[in-house]
């Protein structure tokens, strides 16, 4: 019996995205919290007693070396290190959950996609930071899509050339680079010569912002960089003053 009510549990792709907004938010106020509880009444950490002012006046004519990057590690307490990696936990909570908004508000798994490659010359340059809409099936020719080929993770951005259109029927798509010579039927899937509207396409294009996404590439070529930015983000939290 309770096998077959778990059978009858269905979640699509909007719940989905959803329900992980939901876990984000949730994250996010549960560090919130955790920080406001190690953090205490703002102020707190950098608060200083009247001995200690009056004895950094009485001796300011004493020269110190200000600390470096790595050293001024060393002048954090345990309960200020743990409110910089909480704040660093909220900054990647809040990315996720303003992906997760745009996914829904857009109806797009990828509202934002960077251009890779040089097929959409000129139109789109690569490194060209690209925004999705996905609401609406009816896609007109000359539109420019962007869409998954089954089995393959990197989605492609093609103008729709030609659209077939049956009552009752998924809309059919036939797509091709502005620079290349002939039409994708090559990159679709084995047996595949046009594309379902609904399960292959991942959006519109309805802006763009030129190169802004370059430094993406650079990441995705060059994958040590990820690491290297990531850990620099990190440091630079945590060696935040409050």
């Amino acid at each position: 019996m309770a096998r077959a009510i778990l059978k009858s549990i269905t979640i699509n792709w909007g719940e989905m995205q959803i329900l992980k907004l939901l876990v984000g938010l949730g994250v996010f106020t549960a560090l919130f919290v955790l920080r406001s509880s190690i953090v205490g009444v703002p102020g707190n950490f950098s608060a200083k007693s009247p001995k200690q002012t009056s004895g950094r006046i009485k001796n300011s004519h004493q020269v110190h070396l200000p600390p470096t990057m790595f050293s001024s590690l060393s002048y954090l307490k345990p309960r200020q290190l743990a409110a910089q990696i909480l704040n660093f936990g909220l900054i990647l909570s809040t990315a996720f959950m303003l992906w997760k908004g745009l996914s829904i508000a857009s109806d797009s798994p990828s509202p934002i996609v960077v251009v890779l490659s040089g097929s959409m010359e000129p139109a789109f340059q690569r490194g060209d930071l690209l925004f999705l809409w996905n609401r609406g099936l009816k896609t007109e020719v000359g539109e420019i899509v962007v869409y998954n080929v089954r089995g393959k993770d990197i989605p492609i951005v093609h103008r729709v050339v030609r659209r077939f259109s049956k009552e009752g029927e998924p809309l059919q798509l036939l797509t091709k680079g502005d620079n290349n010579l002939a039409d994708d039927t090559e990159l679709y899937a084995h047996g595949q010569d046009y594309l379902n509207r609904e399960k292959d396409i991942i959006g519109s294009v309805v802006g763009y912002m030129p190169y802004v996404g370059y430094v993406t590439i650079l990441l995705s070529e060059h994958p040590w960089l990820k690491t290297v930015m990531l850990g620099l983000m990190g440091l630079m939290v945590i060696m935040q003053r409050e």
